[in-house]
């Protein structure tokens, strides 16, 4: 039976982008452990996690697929691609991410992080690789809803906006714009693998320069070597590949939205670690949210058929 779905390109596509934004909301209560129980410096963390992840990636794209990671260094077009992707997607975002989150919190965070699908829908439409429907962007906004609804329980009184942050915050959903868009080229070319991997390992040696991997600034027990391994090998290292190895068999569009999911997984998780009864509120978020991203699909999927009539005839 699985074998079958998985034969459905966009099925993979769909699968892998809602398997990688899964894994993001579980990273992100670990994320949220490591900085609130073991205050541990946002530079280090977002180094570490990128290196580490950087170099589990390149080895298994050696050791498994096979692959030769350093090909893409013989274009310096596609070296160029790479090391922007690296410092400004990748490494950007994340980083971005953070400080957005130190200077208002995760709520608000989280919230502004998942304004990216409309900067993609933007930029999609402006270059005409898409068409604009009115009811897509119903959906997006529709989507939105959801989630702040998760985020906040409907109540904006608990988010403390910092203006700083704000524009932090947006500067990160331009920046999983970046990562998304940016390297599709390079992407299909060389594979998901080969571009994560190098992407992390290169964002992760910049970091190093900031905050090295070996001065964490605070005192490393096993705790912090369990919580940090599943951030770096499956909070980043298989939710990247995962996420974007979904835009080799759908758009960017309808991979970003399926990523609303990360806050939804990150809101349940927690409750539930802690035995606590998610309020209706809640529960309708996560409904609206579901629907909102099923019908995207389905809205997405009819234009694509339509247009491949068109073309055929």
């Amino acid at each position: 039976m699985f074998s079958k779905i998985v034969k459905n390109q966009r099925s993979k596509g769909i699968l892998l982008a809602v398997t990688g934004a899964i894994l993001w909301g579980i990273n992100g209560t670990f994320v949220d452990l490591v900085f609130s129980t073991l205050k541990a410096p946002v530079e280090w963390v977002v180094g570490t996690r990128l290196l580490g992840a950087g170099i589990i990636i390149l080895l298994y794209s050696i050791l498994i697929k096979k692959e030769k990671i350093f090909s893409i260094f013989k274009s310096s077009k596609d070296m160029s691609i790479l090391f922007l992707f690296a410092l400004i997607g990748m490494s950007g975002c994340q980083y971005l991410f953070f400080l957005s989150i130190e200077k208002n919190g995760a709520g608000l965070a989280t919230i502004l992080q998942f304004t990216s699908p409309i900067f993609i829908y933007l930029y999609l439409v402006l270059k005409k690789e898409k068409k604009m429907f009115l009811q897509e962007l119903f959906y997006i906004m529709l989507t939105f809803l959801g989630v702040f609804l998760v985020v906040t329980r409907g109540n904006l009184t608990k988010l403390d906006v910092n203006i700083l942050g704000l524009l932090i915050g947006i500067g990160s959903a331009i920046g999983v714009t970046f990562y998304t868009l940016q390297p599709r080229r390079i992407l299909k070319k060389y594979g998901s693998s080969v571009v994560v991997g190098w992407g992390m390992l290169i964002g992760g040696g910049v970091f190093q320069f900031v905050h090295p991997i070996w001065q964490p600034g605070f005192n490393i027990d096993k705790k912090v070597i369990l919580y940090m391994g599943f951030i770096i090998v499956i909070g980043t290292a298989v939710s990247f590949c995962c996420y974007l190895g979904s835009l080799n068999y759908i758009e960017a569009s309808l991979s970003n939205i399926t990523a609303a999911l990360e806050p939804l997984v990150a809101n349940i998780l927690t409750p539930l670690l802690l035995n606590q009864i998610l309020p209706p509120i809640q529960i309708i978020g996560i409904g609206i949210v579901l629907l909102s991203v099923l019908l995207f699909a389905n809205f997405s999927e009819k234009n694509r058929k339509n247009e491949s009539l068109k073309l055929n005839k």
